[in-house]
């Protein structure tokens, strides 16, 4: 064999060990780069819980008489954005509009839900799914919601109702939408019927609590992650709005991957 031919033999084994050592140090770099983005996670989500401990303590020092008064008016600004909004709905039906049932010191948002089915628009609540973590918008009536009839209403991080199955197609022709199943369910169908599930796409405008904002319309909510774990469902167009009082504005909110940034803040 040549020399020619003996350096060309070499080259190619070179060669073959770099590519064998870069597929082995490929691995090793994926590993490091998820151990070091676990790592920033785990910090963020450090900062989160320490700012999260402030804000709520904050919101808990204010009078009952500041937060009736901070809530009434940040009631009559959501009312002014939703009349800006021109909402008109889908196929012809009304609009409908994703509120919440204030817990503890939470902004009360009474005002602006009778105020919403003074308009004519249909409301939908967050409803903890049983079994799974996560939640469901269902739709209440006016007369039930002024007579406390809905259980997830009253109690909003109880799990009620039939677990919420995965989207299951319908027949051609027809779009798509969450269907309950009655599986180890305890709720009578006639319930499921009072309070029907409403998908994320027929939501045309929906207020977010938060427990803590910032000028960017960065979020920290409670911690259980529902509200970044709904909100993608939503369509690209659905109107976003967070709410919290004046004292829950800190200077910046630690972002994970999966925080949803809140395009509208309305505090007071």
């Amino acid at each position: 064999m040549t020399e020619q031919n003996n350096e060309a033999v070499q080259e190619t084994l070179d060669m073959a060990i770099a590519a064998r050592q870069a597929e082995g140090a490929q691995p090793q770099e994926e590993a490091l780069e998820e151990e070091a983005d676990d790592a920033e996670e785990a910090t963020v989500e450090e900062e989160k819980s320490l700012i999260r401990r402030a804000a709520l303590a904050t919101r808990q020092e204010l009078s009952p008489a500041a937060r009736s008064s901070h809530s009434r008016d940040i009631c009559n600004q959501l009312v002014d954005w939703l009349r800006g909004l021109e909402l008109k709905g889908r196929g012809g039906e009304a609009p409908t509009v994703a509120v919440y049932a204030s817990m503890r010191t939470e902004v009360d948002l009474d005002r602006f839900i009778r105020g919403v089915y003074a308009f004519g628009y249909r409301i939908v609540f967050p409803c903890m799914v049983p079994q799974g973590g996560t939640m469901c918008m269902r739709a209440v009536s006016c007369p039930y919601y002024l007579s406390g009839s809905a259980p997830f209403v009253i109690d909003p991080l109880k799990p009620w109702g039939p677990t919420v199955s995965e989207e299951q197609r319908l027949p051609t022709g027809t779009h798509r939408r969450f269907i309950p199943s009655r599986t180890k369910s305890t709720v009578p169908p006639k319930d499921d019927l009072r309070f029907p599930v409403v998908p994320p796409e027929e939501i045309d405008a929906i207020v977010v609590p938060m427990v803590a904002f910032d000028d960017a319309g960065g979020r920290l909510g409670s911690g259980n992650g529902v509200y970044d774990r709904y909100l993608p469902h939503l369509r690209r167009d659905c109107a976003v709005a967070g709410v919290a009082f004046a004292e829950q504005r800190v200077e910046a909110v630690p972002q994970g991957k999966h925080d949803i940034v809140m395009p509208k803040v309305i505090s007071a």
